[in-house]
């Protein structure tokens, strides 16, 4: 009877320490490549196709399952299937039209099954778009923390609980011509230039897109139609701040130009403005730090003096206080139209000697008829 117990005890402590192969920690991986473009606006209805419960993000929550599950998701792709949910419509080339509702609707019902499926079990949060590790170390080593930051934010918030950054980092390479290579430095320098100005939360969109567009599962064909988008969206960024293009016709020696300077951020700005004339006809006064209210225009007074007449023109550049241009150039056409003093100047002196020549002339005259 003793030996008939051990062999019971033995039999139970071994059912509850050693893991079966069914329940063996399943990991199963949420990702997908974008389908939005940068203004949010989708190119194509592919992502409802695969949340159905036969697609391939579908079968992933739907699929029953009895082992644990360990949930590595992209914080980029849950964006998408969350505004998916809310409702949303598809570029159709230069149209926009609106996504079937059947499309909404299965957005919500994915949502709502991730929900109930991963309520207790663990969610890692893989980087923002599941970029290419090489080109991650590349392109964004400096930034790659704040991303990684602000994606495990995001989930957290829909999600309701917390969740820990995966350590997985995406091994395969992306081909990225030199083009495409130098276009998202050049997007890296402008994001960072604005930081200087501006509430890093503000670029974050910004940063996030270069994170999503480096993920090696993007076509290669469709990866250069979303680089030209995103080329397009940075332009917006730069023109967000800017001086608006003017002509002025000058009257007087001195005067005080009002020159607009727009600020589309949010965030009040301080800068600086940089002008120089494209000749020696006017000279400007430099301006001191400008400060820009969120969402405003401001004008700014512009001391010129004038020293010819004729035509000039001012090129105008905002920088941040390092003296690093931001937005674009400006040029801004002067007509001068105004005698300058150099001109008065010599002018009367002309007339003086003229005088004085006419007046010894006359004395000549009267000692002669004497």
């Amino acid at each position: 009877m003793r030996k008939v117990l051990t062999l019971l005890t033995v039999l139970l402590f071994s059912n509850t320490f050693l893991t079966t192969p069914a329940q063996a920690v399943q990991e199963i991986v949420i990702t997908e490549p974008t389908h939005r473009l940068s203004d949010g606006v989708f190119f194509d209805d592919e992502l409802a196709t695969k949340l159905a419960p036969t697609g391939e993000l579908g079968l992933l929550i739907y699929s029953p399952s009895r082992g644990i599950k360990s949930w590595l998701v992209d914080p980029a792709t849950m964006s998408e299937i969350l505004a998916m949910s809310n409702g949303y419509v598809i570029s159709d080339g230069w149209e926009i039209k609106d996504a079937q509702i059947s499309g909404q609707e299965v957005a919500k019902a994915w949502l709502a099954q991730f929900l109930r499926v991963s309520r207790n079990e663990k969610i890692s949060v893989l980087t923002y778009g599941n970029p290419s590790k090489y080109w991650v170390d590349q392109l964004l080593e400096k930034q790659i923390t704040y991303i990684n930051a602000s994606g495990k934010i995001s989930l957290e918030a829909f999600l309701g609980k917390a969740t820990t950054q995966s350590a997985f980092q995406n091994g395969e390479k992306q081909g990225l011509s030199k083009q495409n290579v130098n276009f998202l430095n050049y997007a890296q320098r402008q994001i960072n230039l604005f930081s200087t100005l501006v509430d890093q939360k503000e670029l974050l969109s910004y940063q996030l897109r270069i994170s999503q567009l480096l993920n090696p599962d993007i076509e290669k064909n469709q990866l250069q139609d979303l680089i030209r988008d995103f080329d397009k969206s940075i332009t917006q960024l730069r023109n967000k701040l800017k001086i608006t293009k003017t002509k002025f016709t000058i009257t007087s020696s001195k005067e005080e130009l009002p020159i607009t300077l727009v600020n589309d951020f949010q965030s009040p700005i301080n800068l600086k403005l940089s002008i120089r004339a494209i000749n020696s006809k006017v000279v400007v006064t430099p301006v001191e730090q400008i400060k820009i209210e969120g969402n405003s225009k401001q004008q700014v007074l512009l001391p010129v003096e004038v020293l010819a007449t004729g035509e000039s023109s001012l090129l105008a550049q905002l920088t941040n206080l390092d003296n690093k241009p931001v937005g674009y150039p400006v040029s801004i056409n002067l007509k001068l139209s105004v005698i300058s003093p150099v001109a008065t100047w010599i002018t009367s002196a002309a007339a003086v000697l003229l005088f004085v020549a006419a007046l010894i002339q006359s004395l000549r005259r009267v000692k002669r008829r004497k």
